[in-house]
């Protein structure tokens, strides 16, 4: 999606990197999943599952635990098809939106510490949902937190942004 519908620059970032990564012969799923899980999330509009972060008292909990149940319905109403290598990026995915949602909003503040708290709760919620072992858990939050933080590759993602632009 490419931060499509984000306003928040390191969510953005965040996004293609996680896109960058997603093998070819699972995009087109992680699309599907993607444009589906945001049109569940926006359905019924100010009573949305999205529009209820306004009232929570745990948005950044809440926007985890929102993008994994919303996957986790999706992936039921597939019967079990839907791959889980477009399945973890596209709730991921969902998950970004929910925080740029609430950024735009100012129902939170959302920077460094904030998506890795909610990146380190995704992984802690979904993984084990999975039965992925927490060795495997702990190495792919490693990666990510990695990523996040390497200047050289951020700045190798900012030149790809500005060269597709």
């Amino acid at each position: 999606m490419q931060g499509l519908l984000m306003e928040n620059t390191l969510l953005k970032q965040v996004e293609a990197e996680i896109e960058r990564k997603i093998p070819e012969n699972a995009r087109d799923n992680y699309m599907k999943i993607v444009v589906s899980g945001m049109r569940y999330a926006m359905d019924k509009g100010p009573n949305s599952i999205l529009a209820t972060l306004k009232n929570s008292k745990d948005p950044l909990g809440d926007a985890v635990k929102g993008a994994i149940n919303i996957v986790g319905l999706l992936r039921q109403a597939s019967k079990g098809t839907m791959p889980i290598n477009a399945m973890i990026p596209a709730a991921m995915t969902l998950l970004l939106q929910a925080l740029d949602f609430a950024d735009k909003t100012s129902i939170l503040k959302v920077g460094q510490a904030e998506v890795d708290k909610a990146t380190q709760m995704f992984m802690e919620t979904i993984l084990p949902l999975l039965k992925v072992p927490p060795e495997r858990m702990r190495a792919m939050l490693d990666q990510v937190h990695n990523t996040m933080r390497d200047p050289t590759k951020m700045a190798s993602y900012m030149e790809q942004q500005n060269g597709a632009a």
